[in-house]
């Protein structure tokens, strides 16, 4: 089974792009000139569409969000720090301060269209550590 996501979009062709450049990806045209997708490595799809008219759109809650996860490193604020900065280039925006824990660091961030989302670099750990938490 592969799990994939939808986005609402009043610019789906344009806010494709933007997460296609978070994940180094390439846009794919969908159905119609109103849907986009990008394939992530696992076989997921992340689909991007413009509403139809008869559909209530209602842009409240964050029950759900997405999150993009770089590998496990020793720094992982460093490389949080960086790839915001790659993200507010291409028209993203941070919402709050990086926050650094014990299981690594991560910021939530907003698209161009104001849909947030998480980025998150865990800490490169031991196979001990990771044997302790199974």
């Amino acid at each position: 089974m592969n799990i994939n996501f939808v986005i609402a979009s009043k610019n789906p062709k344009e806010l494709s792009g933007f997460y296609a450049k978070i994940n180094s990806d390439k846009v794919n045209k969908g159905f119609n000139e109103t849907h986009y997708f990008i394939s992530l490595s696992n076989r997921s799809k992340i689909h991007f569409y413009l509403p139809n008219e008869n559909h209530e759109w209602q842009r409240k809650g964050n029950s759900t969000s997405l999150c993009f996860q770089r590998e496990p490193c020793e720094d992982p604020s460093k490389i949080i720090e960086s790839w915001t900065s790659e993200i507010l280039k291409i028209g993203g925006s941070a919402k709050g301060i990086p926050k650094l824990s014990n299981f690594g660091s991560e910021q939530w961030m907003l698209d161009p269209e104001k849909n947030q989302f998480l980025i998150l670099v865990p800490y490169l750990s031991s196979r001990s550590d990771m044997e302790a938490l199974i």
